[in-house]
Parts: C-alpha cells; structure tokens; sequence
C-alpha cells in the first residue's frame, strides 16, 4: 500500500493537505486567505524540520522565559492554522504567532509581518517524519513507502526541496529569518540571539533570561517536562494516561537513525536528488 493510500489528505491550490475532521477544507481555506495583521509572526516551515522547537523558543522570547505550556495549551496559545481555522485568532492578544507548514509562495503574506522558517538536513527531515506518521496513523507505515513518496514530492504538504527552495529565494528579506536547524542545534545561544533580535527584543544583556530560556528549550528539558498532544481520534477522555496514545514531537534524530533506517542504495538514491533538486543553490550549507 502506498503512503498516499495510507494517509488521508486532500488537494488544495496545488498542494495535499491533511483530511480529517480536524482538517477540514473550510479552515484550510480560511487559514490560506487570512490576511496578516502587522505584528503577527508567521512561522511557516516543512513538517519535522524543527516547528515546535521554534516555537517554544518563540513562546520563550516572547513571555519572559515562563515556564512552557503543554503542546495541548500551544495550539491554543500558537494555532497551527490548518486545524484551527481563523475563528481562534479573535482570542489571541498581538502579538500573535501563528503556524503553518507551507512554501512561501502560498503563506499568507503581508510586508510587514515577521516570518520565521527553518531548513533541516532531508535524511533527518525524512526519518523524523516517518517516525511522526508511525505515531499518528492506524496503518503499519513502512519506511520505503514513505522513502518513494519522500523523493518524489508526494508528502503531505508537498515536495520538500520545492518548500525551502521557495523560502531560501527569500533568506535576505528584511521581514524573514530562515534558520538552520543544525546551526540552532550546534549552538543554541547564537539561535536564540539570532531570533529574539529579527524579534525586536534584546537577550544579550540578560544572562539570567538566557540561561532560563535556554534552558527551558533545550531537547532534554523539553522531553521530560512539556507534555505531549494526545491523539485527535474523538476518545481522548479515555486515554489521559496512555503513553501509546500521545503524539511524541520531541524524539530527536541522530546520524545512528540515518544508518539504522536507510540501505546504502537509498542513501545513494537520496544524495542524488538533492543534487538535481538544488542543483544551481548553496542551501546544503546549511547543513553540511
């Protein structure tokens, strides 16, 4: 069975989305239309490249490095737009963060509203999306279905290297920070610098703030202290305490998932469609 027969999703201007009760086309439609106010901040990336991190770091800036929220109270307090529809937007005081997971050519856009994307190595990408669909699909998905769907820009939410390709045309807007995820990881200090000033906020005179925020978005505080989402299939009041039913955004990756996942002829396959997608641009730096 092939990942497309596996996951519900549906067409929208060009690209599949998600098809559930929770994604419906109304609220996509609406998510797509929705006019950016002035001080929003949009962060708009590829699924499994880094989102949730970001926005925790986000959350972090933007609220005085609190103590951070569940990912059940995130998606009220940060809407993932194609599940929440606009309606949840009245709620939110500015500045208001939103997330999609879209090219730039299709995110909403305004001149003024701030933009954050980030781009992450597509071995990594690929393995943490597979172990994401494992989680949130009923079907026993394999790797190499989703490895096929992978290279040929059949995913949900379309061709990765068209996404950050799309995104990285635009690295030296004024409104735009496109970080990398191995850079942010490599040192955490510089990332966080980098984001709370495209932000408007100043972190470098205030260790105490830093050290919080750092703290509380790192990989190992946030895996054992920020509680997971529970699955969207209508029975959650059964299910608070059940571990197998909560959706893991904080798994990791690592190049021993690389060897543990890919054969030496896919490893190969991949390389040689990231030469011929990006052939022409220097975006591998960001990961290389």
């Amino acid at each position: 069975m092939s990942t497309e027969e596996q996951i519900n999703r549906q067409n929208i201007r060009g690209l599949d989305f998600p098809s559930s009760p929770v994604f419906t086309r109304e609220k996509i439609e609406d998510a797509l239309d929705y006019k950016p106010k002035d001080d929003d901040i949009i962060i708009s990336t590829y699924p499994k490249t880094g989102t949730t991190w970001i926005q925790y770091i986000v959350y972090e800036i933007l609220n005085n490095g609190k103590v951070p929220p569940s990912q059940s109270e995130m998606r009220s307090i940060m809407p993932y737009m194609d599940a929440s529809g606009i309606e949840i937007l009245e709620k939110l005081k500015p500045p208001r963060v939103l997330k999609y997971h879209l090219p730039f050519y299709l995110t909403p856009f305004n001149p003024k509203t701030k933009y954050i994307t980030i781009i992450r190595n597509p071995y990594d990408v690929l393995v943490s999306y597979y172990h994401f669909l494992r989680q949130i699909t009923k079907v026993n998905l394999q790797f190499d279905d989703l490895f096929d769907a992978f290279l040929t820009g059949k995913c949900v939410y379309g061709d990765y290297f068209d996404n950050i390709l799309s995104w990285y045309a635009h690295k030296d807007d004024d409104n735009v920070l496109l970080l990398s995820y191995e850079k942010l990881k490599k040192d955490p200090r510089k990332g966080l610098f980098l984001i709370s000033s495209f932000l408007g906020y100043d972190l470098q005179g205030n260790e105490e703030l830093t050290q919080r925020i750092l703290k509380h978005t790192s990989f190992e505080y946030m895996k054992a202290n920020v509680k997971t989402i529970e699955k969207e299939d209508g029975h959650q009041e059964n299910k608070k305490n059940n571990e197998n039913e909560r959706v893991n955004f904080f798994r990791g990756s690592s190049t021993g998932d690389k060897k543990q996942h890919f054969t030496e002829a896919q490893e190969i396959i991949l390389k040689s469609r990231i030469e011929e997608k990006l052939r022409g641009s220097d975006v591998q730096r960001l990961w290389i």
